[in-house]
């Protein structure tokens, strides 16, 4: 590969990255504002659950026709369309003043974005066909989690300075800057050649959805579905506990922070240490020490959560990481966009049911029960990981 090649692929990277920065950090940014919109307009845990589930739905719903879109259009096109709807639809958030203007608000957001993590994955996996995957792939997750940390840790620093309303407005403006910058850089900018690999390397394409071995598929999605839907679980309903403890709500949004940030270094982390030690015992490794920390949170004294959230951060976003990678493993080169497409629009789906039905059993059987049960979920993928093909564990 020449330097021109590999400067190219450079830009690349960074174009995508930049772009799951801001998506990722304006769709957590919803987790701290969420107990501020519940005290003013007097919602339920069920109202709460319907926000996140809806935001989250919306990306889901999307996501696969996005893909396909992205598959005539160019991913930049569609990436850089969602980011001004993103920044829209929070724009819009910070004017709504009733429940179904705020619902309009996120279902805005979210749905014109849907399909940021599907394309950009699909694209980053054939631009490093040859080598590098991986490291690609973690350097765009990780860019994610760095946006979780960087830009709720602005607006909660905002909501003390100016209240959420005005928080919410200063970060959608500057999306729509950050959108346009963006934009400029990248519209000429051409797709460098997906694979390099001599013709006889590459791998045959599979038949209908380039879905090599289903089986591994089914396992490893099986293995998403359930590890997101109690990561969104515990998001939602997390501040809500630490409110519990006695944690002051100017101080919530820099506890879940702390867990970001803890999540950004988990993201980068478990991509390296799958390379390593295989994906099989990672997601063994990080769902069982999901599990405890989240009890740990439950039961631990306030001064002890401190510490524990960048902990927990680190495992219960580890597994996503491994998992992302591998798709790509099982999927075709040529069927990748849609692949991906339909591995994010099933567990994003799984994630956007979650926090629904938490909300009804929170409002039922308390925030203990909440808490508790999430934890307990994580563990259910351990014995199904053993069904994950050997090409993929090691």
């Amino acid at each position: 590969m020449n330097i021109t090649e590999k400067g190219n692929r450079a830009r690349y990277l960074f174009s995508f990255c930049a772009f799951h920065f801001l998506d990722d950090g304006f769709a957590d940014s919803i987790y701290l504002l969420l107990p501020f919109i519940a005290a003013e307009l007097h919602l339920s845990f069920s109202q709460v659950g319907l926000l996140k589930g809806v935001f989250s739905a919306s990306m889901s719903l999307l996501q696969f026709p996005l893909s396909l879109l992205g598959e005539k259009a160019g991913e930049i096109t569609v990436i850089v369309g969602g980011t001004f709807g993103l920044a829209g639809g929070f724009l819009l958030l910070s004017m709504a003043f009733t429940f179904p203007a705020i619902l309009f608000s996120l279902i805005l957001a979210k749905e014109t974005n849907a399909g940021q993590h599907g394309l950009g994955s699909s694209a980053l996996s054939r631009v490093f066909e040859e080598s590098g995957r991986r490291a690609a792939m973690g350097t765009y997750n990780f860019s994610g989690d760095m946006g979780k940390v960087c830009l709720p840790f602005l607006v909660a620093l905002m909501i003390n300075l100016w209240g959420w309303r005005e928080a919410v407005f200063t970060l959608s403006i500057g999306g729509f800057v950050a959108g346009a910058v963006l934009w400029i850089l990248t519209r000429k900018q051409k797709p460098p050649s997906p694979l390099t690999l001599p013709q006889e390397k590459l791998p045959l394409k599979a038949p209908g959805w380039g879905i090599r071995d289903r089986k591994s598929f089914s396992a490893l999605l099986t293995i998403g579905v359930i590890d997101i839907s109690a990561r969104m679980a515990l998001l939602t309903f997390l501040p809500f506990l630490l409110l519990h403890k006695g944690i002051e709500a100017s101080q919530v949004g820099f506890a879940l922070t702390l867990l970001f940030a803890g999540g950004a270094v988990g993201k980068f982390a478990c991509g390296v240490l799958a390379e390593w030690f295989g994906v099989i015992p990672m997601v063994v490794a990080t769902e069982a020490l999901t599990t405890a920390g989240i009890l740990s949170l439950f039961w631990a004294p306030l001064a002890a959560v401190w510490i524990l959230l960048p902990l927990v951060g680190v495992v219960l976003n580890g597994t996503s990481s491994v998992l992302y990678a591998t798709v790509a493993e099982i999927i075709s080169p040529a069927g990748r966009s849609r692949g991906y497409g339909l591995y994010y629009a099933i567990t994003l789906g799984a994630g956007a049911i979650s926090p629904i039905l938490y909300g009804l059993l929170t409002d039922s059987l308390g925030l203990s029960f909440t808490i508790i049960s999430t934890g307990l979920m994580a563990l259910i993928t351990i014995p199904l990981s053993r069904y994950l093909s050997k090409n993929t564990a090691t």
